[in-house]
């Protein structure tokens, strides 16, 4: 009979979710999971066993704890990139474009960005953000340079900013402190202000006077996986990869950021229009018989406000939607592509393909 491995389960950074997925993996596969530590952060000073998993941050007890101890151990975050260890960790890179496009999707052209604090996740979802923005024509005013925890100074900031204005955070927490400075300072959200956030936690998303919008990611799934990667260590195997980036889930829309930010009347309807009607065959042509325009006078509004073409904001609406029935449904590929707009499977699949790198197939086995 197998010997019981015994891991310890150090979080620096403690998410119950994490520890989900982790206890998950501990009990399918027999682990003795040692969190002792978890009520009184105190490191065990003789702590003997097979493995760790960990979430570094900036704490240097932990740092030395973890690299003396001469045991297989994975990371669960990034913050500590100078440390050479196997990790497994949330892309922010895909967080931080998600959050873009949900806003380009929506018609805003003055969009910033806030973080309480900076750490290397906030910057790195940062970038991607303002790169995202950049490449369709969109400056990003960044609110969190100076005095970001000076409610005051950044009421005032809030107050300047040209209207209506998408501010993403580097976390719900975040999004709920803005959300409360704009309450104070009489700005409307979404209507002012649209806010969205990151983890989707639904006890501070859903417990403000407007509910806040929130990008999903799969912690219990980075728990899952950086265990399973532990036991791959523990076992002697050797790595695939040593850095996994598990990818966004979707964005949960709430209040926050549920209204279309197109100052121009005409093509807020016809963002409604796509909104409703996107899961039938319809294209530019057909859009501009029902508003009763010329095709090209339809398709040089809808760039000039919307930074995209008609086509390609529809195949965006048509793959988001297709992306939540391949995470939260078991209809078939070929059924989803019919769902969601596509004239057939082969045609969804490749299209699907091109935008994320992944079939839906595959897509769908991942999340």
């Amino acid at each position: 009979m197998a010997r019981t491995k015994h891991v310890l389960m150090v979080l620096g950074s403690y998410d119950q979710s994490a520890h989900e997925g982790i206890a998950r993996y501990a009990r399918q596969h027999g682990w003795h999971l040692n969190v002792s530590i978890l009520k009184d952060f105190q490191l065990p000073e003789h702590w003997q066993g097979d493995g760790i998993i960990t979430s570094l941050n900036s704490s240097r007890q932990l740092e030395d704890f973890v690299l003396n101890a001469n045991v297989p151990t994975v990371d669960l975050s990034i913050w500590r990139e100078d440390i050479d260890l196997p990790r497994v960790a949330a892309d922010n890179a895909a967080i931080g474009r998600l959050g873009a496009m949900h806003f380009i999707e929506l018609g805003h052209k003055n969009c910033a960005w806030f973080g309480l604090a900076s750490n290397p996740a906030s910057r790195a979802r940062f970038k991607a953000y303002h790169d995202c923005l950049q490449e369709v024509g969109i400056d990003c005013m960044r609110l969190d340079t100076v005095r970001p925890q000076d409610a005051a100074y950044m009421t005032e900031r809030l107050l300047a900013l040209p209207k209506p204005c998408a501010i993403y955070t580097k976390s719900d927490y975040d999004s709920a402190w803005v959300s409360n400075l704009c309450y104070d300072a009489g700005l409307k959200v979404p209507d002012d202000v649209a806010i969205l956030g990151a983890d989707d936690n639904s006890l501070i998303c859903n417990s403000q006077s407007v509910s806040l919008s929130s990008v999903r990611y799969d912690l219990s799934k980075i728990g899952f996986e950086g265990a399973k990667m532990l036991d791959q260590l523990m076992k002697g195997d050797a790595l695939k990869q040593r850095l996994v980036l598990i990818p966004p889930t979707g964005i949960t829309i709430r209040q926050s950021t549920d209204a279309i930010a197109v100052l121009d009347p005409f093509i807020r309807q016809v963002l409604l229009y796509l909104r409703e009607n996107f899961r039938k065959s319809i294209g530019t042509k057909d859009l501009a018989e029902h508003f009763r325009v010329s095709r090209r006078h339809l398709e040089s509004k809808f760039r000039e406000n919307m930074s995209s073409s008609i086509r390609e904001y529809l195949i965006g609406l048509r793959l988001n939607e297709a992306k939540a029935q391949l995470q939260f449904t078991d209809e078939p590929v070929e059924t989803i592509a019919a769902l969601t707009g596509f004239c057939h499977a082969p045609h969804f699949s490749s299209t699907f393909k091109k935008h994320f790198g992944i079939s839906p197939t595959n897509y769908r086995k991942q999340t």
